[in-house]
Formats: C-alpha cells, structure tokens, sequence
C-alpha cells in the first residue's frame, strides 16, 4: 500500500478555494456540502500548520558556526 504525499501549501490552499467556490454556488446536496465542509477545516488546519512551521524558521537565523538564533529584527 502506497503511503500518499502531503499537499503542499499550495496544493490544499487551491484545494480550499475550490471547495469554497462549491460551497458558495449552493448547487451540492447537504451531505455534499458538509463533506466539502469537513475536508475545508482540515485544508485549514494543514495550510495553518504549515504557515507556523514557515513563521517559526523564518524567525531564526543561522551565525557564522552554523548556530540558530533568535531573529532580532527590532536590535538592528
């Protein structure tokens, strides 16, 4: 059995979209719509993650011994 390949942030942020241009044309069945729903709150989850993952290695900066450390934007 084949594991399968986490989206990335682009792929479930269109993902997301396209539910949410379903959603809003009122044209799928109730089940079909709390379906999209669910899977809409997990491509939330999964693209929030990923922006906090991103956030977090954006605020460190790597010396020149190769030792991360806080960014300090507001020392400059």
């Amino acid at each position: 059995m084949a594991t399968k390949k986490e989206q990335t942030f682009e792929e479930a942020l269109k993902e997301l979209e396209e539910i949410v241009a379903a959603l809003e044309s009122g044209s799928a069945t109730l089940e079909e719509s709390l379906n999209m729903y669910q899977r809409g709150i997990e491509l939330a989850k999964l693209c929030e993650t990923k922006l906090k993952t991103a956030e977090d290695k954006m605020a460190k900066v790597v010396d020149e011994e190769g030792n991360e450390a806080p960014l300090d934007v507001e020392g400059e």
